[in-house]
């Protein structure tokens, strides 16, 4: 579902960019979120700020940031995001 940049060496995230491009409903995805257990930090309409392990970014496009240098975290966190996204995006 997605593939997986890392930005810099430097940097402290890791980028999930969709494979195909569809928008988000992030205000379904709020409540979903909430209901399994992740804390809202900020929602705009066009970017939802989540956090369960970590702070994690998802805006409207699909795309997700996982602000976390532990790389076995961010791809559990990509499986756990894929399969909830997977289910709500439309086909």
């Amino acid at each position: 579902m997605f593939t997986v940049e890392k930005p810099c060496k430097s940097c402290k995230s890791y980028v999930l960019i969709p494979k195909n491009k569809f928008r988000l409903n992030l205000e379904e995805l709020k409540l979903l979120f909430e209901e399994l257990g992740f804390k809202i930090i900020a929602y705009t309409g066009t970017l939802l700020s989540i956090q369960k392990k970590c702070k994690i970014n998802v805006y409207i496009s699909g795309k997700i940031v996982i602000i976390t240098k532990n790389e076995e975290e961010a791809m559990e966190i990509k499986k756990e995001l894929s399969n909830i996204l997977y289910e709500h995006t439309p086909v």
